[in-house]
């Protein structure tokens, strides 16, 4: 349906299912992105008596715990930075990742009953809601901000620098929330379906944490799994962003062409795939509804 604005009428045409005219459509739905965006977002402190502070908690607190265990008790290696620096960098990316899928993998759930009454491009759901994963990745930022100064000040070394390889960091970012919203084209879908996808998911997304080198330096994972399944670390697309921030950040970390181009395609193909199969059974799904 179209709007017709020289004859004031309203133009009801079958829908496209070409890539482009599901592009197209989104552009002209585009302003409905930053709607859904807002209400994901309020709905993380709504009816919360501590607000944004609740945000800022959520972000922390799990930050504190990991570092006093993994750092204080357990002495995990860090690449010669301040562990807390090294847990923060590592985090950052795996956390957007990790909250834009879960907020993804509901977004049609959540908004079953518009879409069941009002017709408009459903994949505008899936990108607007990586608004409240952007939130968490501003905290973040603000924490390894204040990380890095209080280092400064207590010994003297500025472990991120400004230098171009800061694009690098950028770009591990970017390659996250992309990431994310490719698996979230299937998680969604098949969330209206099973309800119970994103409990597995919940489930699922911890091992994944653990087979990625966020609580430790890849060097010591490659080190403790044999040569003969380095393949494996290589296929897993986070192990690239996850270090591509680290190096971005503080000029640590391991990058190999062959591990880049592998992620690379990986996450290509996934959001390639993933735009077909959203299009293809999203209506089905939400008729059954």
């Amino acid at each position: 349906m179209s709007y017709v604005a020289d004859s004031d009428v309203w133009l009801i045409e079958p829908r496209q299912y070409g890539v482009l005219d599901r592009g197209r459509e989104f552009w002209e739905y585009r302003r409905l992105v930053w709607y859904f965006a807002s209400d994901a977002l309020t709905s993380l402190y709504r009816g919360s008596a501590l607000g944004w502070l609740w945000l800022l908690m959520r972000v922390l607190g799990p930050i504190g715990i990991t570092g006093a265990v993994f750092g204080g008790v357990l002495g995990a290696p860090s690449d010669d930075v301040p562990y807390f620096l090294f847990l923060v960098c590592g985090m950052t990316t795996w956390l957007l990742f990790e909250r834009s899928l879960i907020f993804v993998t509901r977004s049609l759930e959540r908004n079953r009953r518009i879409i069941r009454k009002v017709y408009f491009p459903r994949m505008i759901l899936p990108v607007a809601f990586v608004a409240p994963a952007v939130f968490y990745l501003i905290i973040v930022l603000l924490i390894l901000a204040g990380t890095v100064i209080y280092y400064y000040r207590q010994d003297g070394v500025w472990y991120v620098t400004m230098h171009p390889r800061l694009l690098a960091a950028a770009g591990a970012i970017v390659l996250s929330l992309v990431f994310a919203v490719a698996v979230g084209l299937w998680t969604s879908v098949l969330q209206l379906r099973y309800r119970d996808v994103r409990y597995g998911l919940r489930y699922f997304m911890p091992f994944w944490l653990y087979v990625t080198p966020v609580f430790y330096p890849l060097s010591l994972l490659l080190s403790k799994v044999p040569e003969k399944y380095h393949w494996l670390i290589s296929i897993n697309p986070m192990v690239t962003i996850v270090e591509a921030f680290k190096w971005g950040t503080l000029g640590r970390g391991s990058l190999q062409p062959a591990s880049i181009a592998a992620s690379l395609t990986l996450i290509l193909v996934t959001i390639v795939v993933g735009m077909w199969f959203f299009n293809r059974y999203e209506a089905a799904s939400v008729d059954k509804l």
